[in-house]
């Protein structure tokens, strides 16, 4: 049974993330990302608009929106490689088609269209229920020992 920190437990109340949704555990970056739920089930990775996630027009910020995405890709293609490390994002593209507002919850479904030796490829739709908010689509290369700071021996 996972215990979730106290912090998460109340921001998961506040937020009141749909069923199946948990807060997400968060590393690195995305220490400094909050309102991230995951539904492992499901393989869907969302997010609570919150005010620290808007821009000077009162959306959600195009940043703040990539990086739920890059983290979903991430996250589903380290999945379906089975390997302990994420890959490396080298290339990522996003269409923002409609605003996210304050409170809106925002979930990535991402489609794997390709896990070769070295590359991947996938997209990705972010929905706020049936409105489509954005697309995104990257590549990525398999994690290798330099990629994660172990220079190469040799």
């Amino acid at each position: 049974m996972n215990s979730i920190p106290e912090p998460f437990e109340a921001a998961a109340h506040e937020d009141s993330p749909p069923a199946g949704f948990l807060p997400m555990g968060r590393v690195g970056f995305v220490v400094h990302c909050t309102g991230l739920y995951v539904n492992e089930e499901r393989s869907v990775l969302a997010a609570r608009i919150r005010p620290e996630h808007l821009n000077p027009l009162g959306i959600a910020h195009g940043g703040f929106l990539a990086t739920l995405a890059d983290t979903a890709f991430g996250r589903v293609l380290r999945l379906a490689a089975a390997t302990d490390l994420p890959p490396a994002t080298i290339n990522l593209s996003m269409d923002y088609l409609r605003p996210a507002n304050l409170g809106a919850w925002v979930e990535a479904h991402v489609q794997i269209h390709r896990i070769g030796r070295s590359l991947s490829h996938a997209s990705l739709d972010l929905l706020d229920g049936e409105r489509l908010v954005a697309r995104g689509k990257a590549t990525f290369i398999g994690n290798t020992p330099s990629l994660h700071g172990n220079p190469r021996q040799g």
